[in-house]
């Protein structure tokens, strides 16, 4: 049986336990255990540990507090999650959980003590929208400590979820998009808004694409890989989000001059490129870092006047769509929404303002008539 040590901080160890393989499932199975001392005490339990697994003796701690189960929970979810997926997971459990929770005994949590953590995030102005995140992140987590027996149920299945209003955007105003265009034409970011705006990528989406992915003489595009917050590739958010998407002729001409501009840095960096086949690059080749990205785009619409984030070109996207008369499902199918009660109740404003405009139509066409 195998086992090794991790270092957390001063006096601090995470014990790991390889336990096999699930006889059901045919996964493997590691248990986490947190201990305090000398590197030497850990070396001693960690042995202990392991002579528990082979002889199929009880080998969880007695005690353990939430914010060491949380922490477990969480460096067992390495490699099964995506980088940004787990440092949000990470940034809701450390800094709004285990504040209020983390000292808590594990097995002694109960519904009241979440009901308290609810009620401190609210408290401190966190929306109602990122409380629900809270709280399903940490309802996921004590569902795997069920799963792992450290717990007989989920207490936070007797919690009532936090209920925030749906969200809903408006549509922007065509002639800010164009001032944007215009701002970042011969910037880093020009590609990657250029994009966005014209296909409703989301950004790690945008930065993933290659050229092989891009069929300009028909104008269509297909998400395949993502670029994510660690500069390595991905796949994408979900089945749906792998899709072909039509490219507007602004689009196509833009991309046209940025090949040019991009075979002329690969021939200045000679051996120092990287052919990783990106539109949108570092001067080497490599993928651009999405945090970068984002901070750029952001000053730049700062400086613009415009309250916007890099993700909303993708409803803007969505939003001037609706506007031309798309339809709904057809969008859904462009964003690559799970359903399309997502992008109906997402756009229920912009759908309202189409309504009315072709309502608007229909009387005009009719009064025509009578004349």
């Amino acid at each position: 049986m195998r086992g090794h040590l991790k270092k957390r901080a001063k006096g601090s160890w995470t014990l790991v336990v390889e336990r096999g393989r699930d006889p059901v499932t045919g996964k493997r199975r590691q248990m986490w255990v947190t201990v305090k001392g000398s590197k030497k005490h850990a070396e001693a339990e960690l042995a202990r540990l392991i002579n528990s697994v082979e002889t199929g003796s009880e080998i969880e701690p007695a005690n353990q507090s939430v914010a060491e189960y949380l922490e477990r929970w969480l460096q067992a979810c390495e490699g099964r999650l995506k980088p940004r997926t787990l440092q949000r997971y990470r940034e809701l459990m450390t800094r709004h959980a285990s504040p209020v929770i983390g000292g808590v005994d594990l097995r002694k949590l109960r519904p009241l003590h979440i009901e308290k953590m609810l009620r401190h995030c609210r408290d401190t102005g966190l929306s109602e929208r990122t409380v629900l995140h809270v709280y399903r992140v940490l309802h996921t987590a004590l569902a795997q400590a069920v799963k792992w027996q450290l717990l007989e149920r989920n207490v936070a299945a007797s919690v009532t979820p936090p209920k925030p209003a749906k969200r809903s955007v408006d549509a922007p105003d065509p002639a800010d998009i164009i001032r944007l265009l215009q701002s970042v034409q011969g910037t880093e970011i020009e590609m990657p808004t250029v994009v966005a705006i014209g296909t409703g990528m989301r950004l790690g989406e945008v930065l993933g694409l290659r050229w092989v992915d891009l069929d300009l003489g028909v104008g269509s595009a297909r998400v395949v890989q993502t670029v994510q917050v660690d500069r390595t590739f991905g796949t994408p958010k979900t089945h749906r989000s792998s899709r072909p998407i039509g490219l507007p002729q602004f689009v196509i001409d833009a991309l046209k001059a940025h090949r040019k501009t991009q075979n002329e840095s690969r021939l200045v960096a000679g051996g120092a490129w990287q052919e990783f086949d990106l539109v949108s690059c570092r001067p080497d080749g490599t993928p651009l870092d999405p945090r970068r990205v984002s901070r750029l785009f952001t000053a730049t619409t700062h400086r613009l006047g415009l309250k916007m984030t890099f993700h909303g070109l993708r409803h803007a996207y969505a939003s001037l769509m609706l506007l031309s008369g798309v339809d709904l499902k057809v969008i859904s199918g462009l964003l690559g929404h799970s359903s399309i009660g997502i992008t109906a109740d997402l756009y229920l404003h912009v759908t309202e303002r189409a309504n009315q405009e072709a309502a608007s139509k229909l009387d005009a066409l009719l009064r025509g008539e009578k004349r």
